[in-house]
């Protein structure tokens, strides 16, 4: 009997740690962009932080500030993926790589934004 119980508490253990070891395994990378329309040919802007995703990486969440979507670039300027709306990208994976997110301005707007959360299991 006693050697059930140490069992069964070792098994519990074991169980405990394992799950907190998943648990902590999941990494979450936010990218941000931003563009501004400006005066034709003088100072628009637009401009994508660069973020890496350590592994591959799906898109749970998405905030945009005036945009009517985005798209997504390589670190080396190509693009990945342009999304017309917002909601078209939740579920969208990436691999592993550094990337940029840029927000598609709507008309009539001056700037936007556009925040974009990646999980990386």
């Amino acid at each position: 009997m006693k050697h059930k119980r140490i069992a069964l508490v070792s098994l519990s253990l074991l169980t405990m740690i394992l799950w907190s070891a998943v648990s902590f395994a999941v990494t979450t990378v936010v990218g941000n962009g931003r563009q501004s329309r400006g005066y034709p040919g003088h100072n628009a802007e637009i401009h994508g932080d660069l973020f890496t995703l350590p592994g591959t990486g799906s898109i749970t969440g998405v905030d945009g500030r005036g945009a009517s979507g985005f798209w997504i670039e390589k670190e080396s300027g190509d693009m990945v993926r342009n999304f017309n709306t917002l909601a078209q990208a939740q579920g969208y994976s990436l691999p592993a790589g550094s990337y940029r997110v840029i927000p598609n301005i709507k008309d009539g707007v001056n700037s936007c934004g556009v925040t974009v959360t990646f999980t990386c299991p």
